[in-house]
């Protein structure tokens, strides 16, 4: 499992900085660097993306996503639960992402993305 990035939950992704990948009609911007990378996100987009039952709501001090890339979501994803993670949203293509990912919710409450590369997607290079 490669660690990839923290994506923060934001109300507003236009922050001036320069974008590696997304837009801000989607609500979603990757910022790249030499080993890892930051996302923003809106919040309503990733409810949206997981569905009105796992919302995120505006976190009082962990409004963060932590991002790791492994080479089987489901397996790890399997593994996760079976060592006490919390499902939130299971394994399932996301054409729009060219990602396959999971999400899971840590002892402590912090969301966890886990996630591989559709196959023909072009990779991020973290």
């Amino acid at each position: 499992m490669k660690f990839v990035n923290i994506r923060l939950l934001v109300g507003d992704i236009v922050m001036g900085f320069r974008m590696t990948f997304g837009d801000e009609v989607m609500g979603y911007a990757y910022f790249e660097t030499d080993s890892a990378g930051v996302e923003l996100m809106t919040r309503e987009g990733f409810a949206a993306a997981l569905g009105e039952t796992a919302s995120p709501r505006k976190a009082e001090g962990h409004p963060a996503v932590l991002v790791f890339r492994v080479d089987d979501v489901d397996s790890a994803y399997a593994n996760f639960v079976e060592r006490g993670a919390t499902a939130v949203a299971g394994p399932q293509n996301r054409p729009a992402w060219q990602v396959r990912s999971a999400h899971l919710s840590d002892p402590d409450g912090y969301l966890v993305e886990i996630y591989s590369q559709l196959a023909g997607a072009e990779a991020h290079k973290a």
